[in-house]
């Protein structure tokens, strides 16, 4: 008798890290767009990020809300850069419930896991911040 597996695979996690990856780029790309548009081409020097948040707070008026774009940007770089730096090791048991995760180690040395679930959460905020912030550009 064949036992169906009903959870997530390696292969499936390898695809919600791959997406998160791929929606960080379309979130460069708008940042890179916006930079561009007020004549503040990223520099060679620094992150696209690094220059698209000094950008944003330097324009930004309301201060309350210029920390909470930043905060939201910082929680969300966080985890990118676990995946994009420090993949130490993942594991996925399509019969075992929950099993899905990848370890991450911090550049400070301490290891992160990070479910399929929270992976899936921090791709949608990706794209939830990315057209935040295209709204945003629009209206000023």
């Amino acid at each position: 008798m064949d036992i169906e597996a009903t959870q997530p695979s390696l292969n499936d996690l390898a695809t919600v890290i791959g997406q998160v990856q791929i929606y960080w780029c379309f979130l460069e790309s708008e940042m890179k767009r916006q930079l561009a548009a007020v004549g503040k081409p990223p520099s060679k020097k620094q992150s696209v990020v690094f220059n698209w948040r000094k950008m944003v707070v330097s324009t930004t008026g309301d201060a309350e809300n210029c920390a909470e774009t930043v905060g939201t940007l910082d929680r969300i770089s966080r985890g990118r850069n676990l995946l994009a730096h420090g993949i130490a090791s993942t594991s996925a048991n399509p019969w075992t419930q929950n099993s899905a995760f990848v370890d991450c180690i911090d550049f400070d040395g301490k290891t992160h896991r990070l479910t399929i679930d929270e992976l899936q959460s921090l791709l949608q905020d990706i794209d939830r911040f990315r057209l935040l912030i295209r709204a945003r550009a629009r209206l000023v």
